[in-house]
């Protein structure tokens, strides 16, 4: 123990007498620590921390998916009931559906978030009210009669002042009067952010077996895996497909854990950053290695002393051991205040609330994985000087001129071989960095298609109770539209059911007159949306042939639609679209519609890859909610108040909600991606500057053990630019080597990103060039300036040098 100690003092002392290099050290391995630590804190929030429900892990998510599907989704209403009533997987089911609530609390209308949902959900979840009671079973059945509230422990609080008495309070909601039964726990918050909870009578709603729209989970039966669960739905698909193969055939029906449908997509994504992170460590590792590897060269007179005086070699390591970890150690103490900062900077970079399930704590557990990476980092870059010294000549230090007994060819081979790895490292990180921006670009880039600037776009919803009739929702809007482009400094206004890169979407099969097939799974799936007239003007998004929706194409009129270039391709490649006629679905009995218009290609949402789109009349397809959009020649924020008067004149229980610029509404839809891409970035920089430190210690340090040799060449005439060349080619040589390597594992790895890539290829040329060409110029930098100060080295004090 009292060695141990002693090692700790000598180690404090070697600390503490090189400031300059320790501070170096310390902050490289804090850098790649921190990183570390904050995004483990962020993987362990999303994929590993227990859901807030009793036994979660017994709670699975069902879902369906449609050949040419990007991912499961929803299910139908009747595909649910016989899930319900034929599986057996189950203890218990339940389903739901986010809505929204229109009530005055205050003096205002508001909108709120809530949930239509079974009885059955509460106990799929495990959960019930803090007060008062859930839903009874003969709640779900008789829709007429579903005047039944559950209420958010927030509303409860914050705008009913906890009101003890609050069950059986009554509130006019959406235009029905409801009745208040329970009040959820505080912390429950599903889905999200609900504020509240009605009951969804199944048996009363009339609904398609191809009206894919409700969210299904399920508490699995004591015993049941997730597997036998996914097994028994499998088999449930294919006797449902054979039962109605209109709408069934090919459909999948898949069961995962609630973890899994929750987290969807961001998996990949938290395994790309820890991955990052991973080699921003490595690279710290190999730096600090190399500087310790020269810092032991220098040392080898005082350690062949220590050894002439009795010490032992297994001695000697374990003290450049200590100070390793003793190093690594104030890299892990600076590391944890990295990641409460970058953690702090990461969350207040995301512009929406987090979801319920999502804790980033850096608690007991982080603090331990911490700890186990300083731990393993200390004796992953104290190897190479160990061994460096286990296995040289001590003695050899101890004859004259022997002070450069520890620069032999095996410790250059190392130290090489320590900085091309830092370069391969690097260009991989790079590399992966440049596909992510480049598709984070492509992603967000609208090529010129419409213009988001000027525009203003709020949401208005139309409750069922009030307006029931297609015919009552064409007219409310039909009125508005008018006196919304009567308003001082309105160029165009219209309505549409989905943003330009928003965060929603419809899909569905569709099937061409000319093109029919019996099997519905067969046919394409495009990207569908409800807009009413001057939707493309009001966008600036050009015709490419054909015509707008007019008054002239009503509910009673054959049915029309505008399709963009790309579902054109796709549904009539090499014809002309003006003019043929399509239909949604295998349930579509309204008739075919007739394309009358073709326009610009406008991507509709921001996770799929598939463009192809078509627009519907809302006077032959009316939908309760839509995005109500203005255009005008100043700034747009300044007509929110406007149109919502307007409303209020309409309708005093409307509200006007989600109100935001177009280009405000853009930004946000894509701040995930731009997140992973900032992220990717910032990480690669840090990596790129510290193996450019790496090829600076190198060449430094390969300098100063050869400024005799220098010294002689100049003497001997050599000019500076030869010295110069010289230094800066076996930097270069090191670089390349590095950069073939890196090039290598880097077209391998990327492979591994091209889901989360959008319109970019995984070995896309540009990118591997200019990171390649970024990293080079980095380490012809790093090179270039140990070798200026080479060249204008004095020669007689370069020959007295020892």
């Amino acid at each position: 123990m009292s060695g141990i100690f002693q090692d700790l003092r000598f180690t404090y002392r070697m600390l503490i007498k090189k400031p300059g290099f320790t501070a170096v050290v310390v902050l490289a391995m804090g850098l790649g620590i921190g990183a570390n630590t904050s995004i483990f804190t962020i993987v362990r929030g999303i994929l590993l921390a227990p859901l807030p429900f009793p036994q979660s892990e017994r709670i699975v998510a069902i879902r369906s998916a449609m050949p040419g599907d990007d991912r499961p989704g929803d299910l139908s209403l009747p595909d649910f009931m016989d899930i319900r009533a034929r599986a057996r997987s189950f203890e218990s089911i339940g389903a739901w559906s986010e809505s929204q609530a229109y009530l005055t609390l205050g003096t205002e209308p508001e909108r709120f978030s809530s949930t239509v949902m079974t009885p059955s959900l509460l106990s799929a979840l495990g959960v019930q009210p803090a007060l008062g009671r859930g839903f009874l079973p003969e709640e779900g059945i008789d829709g007429n009669q579903l005047t039944s509230v559950i209420l958010s422990h927030r509303i409860w609080k914050d705008r009913l002042q906890s009101d003890p008495n609050v069950i059986g309070r009554t509130f006019r909601m959406n235009g029905r009067v409801r009745t208040v039964v329970g009040v959820m726990p505080e912390d429950f918050h599903f889905p999200e952010t609900s504020d509240f909870w009605i009951p969804l009578g199944i048996k009363a709603v009339e609904d398609g077996r191809g009206g894919r729209w409700l969210e299904v989970v399920a508490r699995l039966a004591p015993g049941v895996t997730p597997q036998q669960a996914n097994a028994e739905a499998a088999a449930l698909a294919g006797i449902l497909a054979k039962e109605y193969p209109g709408t069934n055939k090919g459909l999948r029906i898949v069961v995962d854990p609630m973890r899994e449908a929750m987290v969807g997509d961001v998996r990949a994504s938290m395994i790309m950053l820890m991955s990052a992170v991973g080699f921003v460590l490595l690279i710290a590792c190999a730096n600090v290695a190399n500087l310790m590897l020269a810092r032991a060269s220098s040392r080898h007179r005082e350690l062949s002393v220590r050894v002439a005086l009795g010490a032992s070699r297994g001695r000697i390591v374990r003290q450049l051991l200590t100070e390793c970890v003793m190093v690594a150690l104030l890299g892990g103490v600076l590391g944890v205040f990295i990641a409460y900062w970058g953690n702090d900077l990461i969350l207040s970079s995301i512009p929406t609330e987090l979801p319920y399930w999502m804790k980033f704590e850096i608690d007991g557990p982080i603090l331990a994985f911490t700890a186990l990476i300083t731990l393993a980092s200390g004796l992953l870059f104290g190897i190479a000087p160990a061994l460096h010294v286990a296995r040289g000549n001590l003695f050899e230090s101890l004859k004259e001129g022997g002070a450069q007994s520890g620069t032999g060819r095996g410790q250059h081979r190392m130290r090489n071989g320590l900085v091309v790895a830092e370069i391969a490292l690097a260009m991989v990180l790079l590399a992966g960095a440049g596909l992510m921006i480049r598709s984070f670009l492509r992603m967000q880039d609208i090529g010129g298609t419409f213009d988001p600037d000027g525009v203003l776009a709020g949401h208005v919803t139309l409750p069922v109770a009030r307006y029931p009739e297609n015919l009552q929702k064409t007219q409310f809007f039909a009125e508005l539209l008018p006196r919304v482009r009567a308003l001082p400094g309105v160029i165009a206004a219209s309505a549409g059911g989905h943003l330009p890169l928003g965060s929603d979407n419809s899909s569905t099969n569709v099937t061409t007159e000319s093109h029919v097939a019996d099997d519905a799974s067969q046919w394409p799936v495009v990207n569908h949306s409800v807009i009413l007239p001057e939707y493309f003007a009001t966008l600036d998004v050009p015709f490419r042939s054909g015509r707008d929706f007019g008054p002239g194409d009503g509910p009673q009129t054959p049915r029309v639609a505008i399709v963009n270039e790309s579902a054109a391709g796709v549904l009539w490649p090499d014809e002309q679209p003006l003019g043929k006629r399509f239909k949604f679905g295998a349930e579509d009995t309204a008739g075919w519609c007739t394309v009358v218009g073709v326009v610009s290609d406008v991507r509709q949402h921001i996770e799929t890859k598939r463009i192809a789109q078509v627009y519907v009349p809302h006077t032959q397809a009316a939908v309760q909610t839509l995005y109500v959009l203005a255009r005008t020649h100043g700034d747009p924020a300044l007509l929110a108040a406007p149109i919502r008067a307007l409303l209020k004149a309409r309708d005093r229980d409307l509200p006007f909600y989600e109100v935001s610029t177009l280009r405000a509404a853009i930004s946000l839809a894509v701040w995930e991606p731009r997140l992973y891409a900032w992220l990717m970035g910032a990480y690669s920089m840090i990596a790129l500057t510290i193996a450019a430190v790496g090829i600076y210690g190198v060449m430094a340090y390969r300098v100063e053990q050869r400024t005799q040799e220098i010294g002689i060449r100049m003497a001997l005439g050599a000019p500076q630019s030869a010295v110069l060349r010289m230094v800066v080619g076996q930097g270069m040589r090191l670089t390349i080597l590095g950069l073939g390597i890196g090039l290598a594992v880097a077209f391998a790895m990327t492979r591994l990103m091209a889901s989360m890539l959008f319109g970019v290829d995984p070995s896309d040329p540009p990118t591997f060039i200019g990171v390649s060409v970024i990293l080079a110029l980095s380490a012809m930098l790093a090179s270039w300036l140990p070798a200026w100060r080479a060249s204008r080295v004095d020669p007689m004090t370069a020959l007295r040098h020892e």
